[in-house]
């Protein structure tokens, strides 16, 4: 378990990290959601996301250095780093361009696809060290979110609010169950370390 410590931290921060993201996305959005303001209100959830996705992708990117040699992850989370940013940098340009939302709805998904595909990988590893399936929970949920969001791309007259609950749904539930996950880790690890002290500790 010790292995993959560094892992779980930075996994952490991640999940903290689509939290703040999340509430962003629905918060900004209704607080100016006025006559004259609502056309800024996907705007704003856009960028929320772009940020959300950038940021994420430069810590995944480093993640990809602290999974152990040897071990399922390392090279599919700096493809995953890389493809977020550029994902992240198209979000940007949605806005700039002012592309269609579907589009958008489309690059989510596809996103949400390449983060499915990665943490299903990375999962063989942290599963099979710590002995607990919930590692595989993350792919399931972006799994869902990215065909969620590819269903969504389908509909004509998506309302803001609709999108912005959908995104937010996406990233909350995402952050929380990163979050979760990896603190449970987190204390399953110092609680075997303690449980099983290393000789020189024993001694």
């Amino acid at each position: 378990m010790k292995a993959y410590g560094e892992y779980w931290t930075a996994t952490m921060v991640r999940g903290l990290l689509a939290i703040v993201a999340g509430t962003g996305i629905l918060v900004f959005p209704q607080m100016i959601e006025t006559i004259l303001l609502r056309p800024f209100a996907i705007t704003i959830a856009v960028l929320c996301l772009a940020a959300y996705g950038t940021i994420d992708s430069a810590i995944v990117l480093i993640t990809g250095f602290m999974v152990p040699y040897g071990r399922p992850g390392r090279l599919i989370l700096k493809v995953q780093g890389i493809c977020g940013a550029v994902f992240g940098i198209l979000l940007f340009g949605f806005v700039y361009d002012r592309l269609s939302l579907q589009w958008f709805l489309f690059l989510a998904a596809a996103q949400a696809t390449c983060t499915a595909i990665a943490e299903f990988v990375v999962a063989r590893g942290t599963s099979a060290d710590h002995g607990a399936k919930w590692c595989y929970a993350a792919s399931g949920i972006a799994a869902a979110s990215a065909i969620a969001l590819l269903l969504a791309g389908t509909v004509n007259d998506l309302s803001a609010r609709k999108l912005t609950w959908l995104i937010f749904g996406y990233v909350e539930v995402f952050g929380f169950n990163l979050f979760a996950l990896s603190a449970r880790m987190i204390f399953a690890e110092r609680h075997n370390l303690h449980a099983h002290p290393a000789p020189s500790e024993a001694a």
